[in-house]
């Protein structure tokens, strides 16, 4: 399929961390959105939405110098821009009252943390921004908004519907997001000493154990029910893991992940621009994702080599046969 119209360069523009994310998973996808600027035209998706009135919560919290009335505030902006958007009032606004007293509840739980509490996050959805060059020689410029850091801290939320706590642990100094981020905080000359990284659960999603709507159940009455479960349950509702980044732990992840995929992108992008320009007619780097794949790392389950991958170790492995 040839390309019309080249509207963004990894240079110029950045590649951020959902960009790469996408382009790892479906390569059409990442062409048809950042090189030729389409977007999908999509109904309201609460899932998504969530987690986006959720953060809100949290950005206003840290940009009103802790006050809860800066969280709500924004909240209640984020839900009239849905609003005006998709023109959804009741389904909007009953998740823009949910996400307000989750935020609340989740301020109240960790504000007594004798370590880590909400007061020690000072900026939040600040841009990081950083050129990189590649063994190569090649440069790129990476990008991104960070959910909130302080003092040598960086704070990263997730909005989920379920988790494994064991599995989230165990993934985190794997995970793509979070060595992004230190990666651009490092390239400031400050790798943070700790990343607290946020979890936090969507009610009603597929594995919630809260309440579920009853038949004659009006909407408010399920809100209430909801939010009272919240209140008393908060552990259910939150997990955090605080990781301590080092550079070697970085630098590993770089070598071994990172800096292979840039390379690789920019190889790609490359092929992209010969394949617009006429220089190249055959296509060695660009394919469809199938579908029916099952990929463990996006579904956050236990790859079969997943110790061998992280300590070189072959115990529980043998030499196949042939």
């Amino acid at each position: 399929m040839a390309i019309t119209q080249h509207t963004w360069n990894p240079l110029e523009h950045g590649l951020s961390v959902s960009g790469l994310q996408l382009w790892l998973q479906d390569r059409f996808a990442f062409r048809a959105k950042y090189i030729e600027g389409w977007e999908p035209v999509e109904p309201w998706n609460n899932k998504l939405a969530y987690g986006s009135l959720f953060q809100s919560g949290i950005e206003g919290y840290i940009k009103s110098d802790h006050q809860i009335r800066g969280a709500l505030r924004f909240i209640q902006q984020a839900c009239g821009r849905e609003i005006d958007k998709y023109n959804l009032v009741d389904e909007i606004s009953w998740w823009s009252k949910l996400a307000c007293h989750q935020i609340s509840v989740f301020i109240d739980y960790y504000k007594d943390d004798p370590y880590y509490n909400l007061s020690l996050i000072t900026n939040s959805e600040r841009h990081l921004s950083s050129v990189i060059t590649l063994p190569s020689s090649r440069k790129i410029k990476l990008h991104g908004y960070i959910d909130g850091e302080g003092d040598g801290l960086l704070f990263e939320n997730k909005v989920r519907g379920n988790w494994d706590t064991e599995v989230l642990a165990n993934n985190l100094a794997l995970d793509l997001q979070y060595n992004y981020y230190c990666l651009l905080l490092r390239e400031e000359e400050k790798l943070p000493t700790t990343v607290w990284y946020q979890t936090c659960r969507r009610a009603t999603a597929w594995g919630f154990k809260g309440p579920r709507r009853k038949k004659r159940e009006t909407s408010e009455e399920f809100l209430d029910r909801v939010s009272e479960h919240m209140t008393s349950n908060p552990e259910y509702y939150f997990y955090r893991y605080l990781g301590k980044p080092t550079e070697t732990d970085l630098d590993l992840f770089c070598s071994a992940a990172l800096t292979p995929m840039l390379e690789a992108f920019l190889d790609w992008h490359e092929h992209q621009l010969k394949i617009q320009m006429g220089i190249e007619s055959i296509n060695k780097t660009d394919w469809m994702t199938p579908y029916g794949l099952y990929n463990p790392f996006v579904e956050g389950t236990i790859e079969r080599y997943r110790n061998y991958r992280l300590t070189g170790s072959t115990i529980g492995l043998k030499q196949k046969q042939h």
